[in-house]
């Protein structure tokens, strides 16, 4: 779950690079709204990996 929560994350940043245009100074909300989504699930799927894996090396397993 780390690794998938930094790939959405990563994917996140990328889209929210490009939801302005330069050449009109206007930002494209879908997109924005949609990179927002990635980066807040990836953040949420990083932290559940981490809350795991201590739970993981706290029991032994």
């Amino acid at each position: 779950m780390l690794k998938n929560g930094l790939f959405l994350v990563s994917i996140g940043l990328i889209m929210f690079l490009f939801s302005v245009n330069p050449a009109k100074q206007q930002y494209d909300f879908l997109l924005m709204t949609s990179s927002i989504f990635f980066i807040t699930s990836g953040g949420i799927l990083f932290f559940k990996g981490i809350k795991e894996n201590k739970e993981e090396k706290h029991n032994g397993n």
